[in-house]
């Protein structure tokens, strides 16, 4: 076990691993970051974006509701 406690931090997500988990583009991805539908959890110095898992599942479940997905 690490004293540092990096064995507490949720893996972060790239704009690519999002993109990949929801079938679209990385320019998708970033729209929604400019829409507010997904907030990153750090920006890095460099400007690049990284996600909370959490964050992710909420969205996907969010869209699959709004498309009807939702099982009776």
């Amino acid at each position: 076990m690490s004293s540092d406690g990096t064995w507490l931090r949720p893996r972060l997500l790239r704009p690519g691993d999002v993109a990949e988990a929801f079938g679209v583009t990385t320019s998708t991805v970033n729209t929604w970051v400019r829409e507010g539908h997904l907030t990153p959890v750090l920006v890095t110095p460099g400007g690049h974006r990284r996600f909370l898992p959490d964050d992710v599942h909420t969205l996907m479940a969010t869209i699959h509701h709004q498309d009807g997905g939702e099982q009776a």
